[in-house]
């Protein structure tokens, strides 16, 4: 599979680990954010206990909150914004070009990130993509009910709202594949941003894969 760079009126953007890269600091910050987040909750926990248990879950489920949630009553609603808030964006690395690529885009672009906006406009303006995608063009996960990318199409119904564009127009980029899979459902074509790690057999929701969005944005541009 292939995209079809004609039918390319308007891109959506995944924002973390997609349009600047994850670094084991990164990670770490956010087990420390998470600890510190259901900390603050109120948690019955110690916070050595609290800060294993994220990381715990970070191992096993690829995401620090998991058992505050599972085994400890929270919600990810209350835990969203104290968890973001707590996230260190000074330890992300940014993808060095991808700004002037982003530039020569013609078609509109938006982010819609399971992140909040608060953590987009930090994370934007430490890899300097602030100028690039104002509040209006942010779709944070409080903006979508809390509902992550892979349990809902809400958040690329309203990104494709705010494009103004049928969903077939529409380009949904994300490194992670399961993210995919409702923007695929729409009609929208999907690129998963490897990071030179490729899928040697790409899903049927997925039409292409590029190593990082300068890769990406030069393909679209050829």
């Amino acid at each position: 599979m292939t995209i079809d760079t004609s039918l390319v009126s308007g891109v959506i953007w995944d924002l973390d680990n997609t349009l600047y890269r994850f670094t084991d600091e990164f990670i770490q910050s956010c087990t420390k954010a998470a600890a510190q987040a259901a900390q603050e909750l109120g948690i019955n926990l110690s916070y050595d206990d609290t800060l294993k248990l994220a990381e715990r879950s970070e191992a096993e489920h690829g995401y620090s909150m998991h058992g505050y949630v599972t085994d400890h009553g929270f919600s990810y609603a209350s835990l969203h914004f104290p968890f973001h808030d707590n996230i260190d964006e000074t330890v992300i690395q940014p993808i060095e070009g991808v700004a002037a690529y982003l530039k020569k885009l013609s078609v509109p672009q938006v982010i819609l990130t399971n992140a909040s906006r608060n953590w987009a406009h930090r994370a934007l303006k430490h890899v300097k993509l602030d100028h690039l995608f104002d509040d209006n063009s942010i779709i944070p996960m409080e903006d979508v009910n809390f509902k992550p990318k892979a349990r809902t199409d809400r958040g690329f119904k309203l990104a494709a709202k705010k494009l103004d564009l049928p969903y077939e127009e529409v380009l949904m980029v994300d490194d992670l594949d399961r993210n995919l899979i409702f923007a695929s459902q729409l009609g929208m074509q999907c690129i998963y941003m490897h990071h030179g790690d490729p899928m040697e057999d790409l899903p049927d929701f997925i039409d292409d894969q590029f190593e990082n969005p300068i890769a990406l944005v030069k393909h679209l541009l050829a």
